[in-house]
């Protein structure tokens, strides 16, 4: 399933505010590129995309998913969240 082209324009509305918040007054532990899957509630079909470093970064996905395989998700994330990094915030270190 290719997961980020159904939810692209959310996510990147979502990663411009998250970039544009670390830029103003973020700290090292708080860059987007610690941005990763965090949670997908089958019920409300919300997917949660949460920072590894510190659990109150996180932004919500309204999705048509009816499940997420994590790993797959997780593949095109990374990808999808590099190329975002290095095209529009390319001062944001994406490795």
């Amino acid at each position: 399933m290719t997961y980020i082209e159904q939810i692209k324009n959310q996510l990147d509305e979502k990663m411009h505010l998250q970039c544009c918040a670390f830029m103003l007054m973020g700290t090292e532990r708080e860059t987007p590129r610690y941005l990763n899957y965090g949670d997908f509630d089958e019920d409300t079909r919300v997917l949660t995309i949460e920072s590894t470093q510190s659990s109150n970064i996180f932004f919500e996905i309204e999705t048509d998913f009816d499940y997420v395989d994590v790993q797959e998700f997780w593949n095109q994330f990374k990808e999808y969240r590099t190329d975002f990094l290095l095209t529009n915030y390319p001062t944001i270190n994406p490795s």
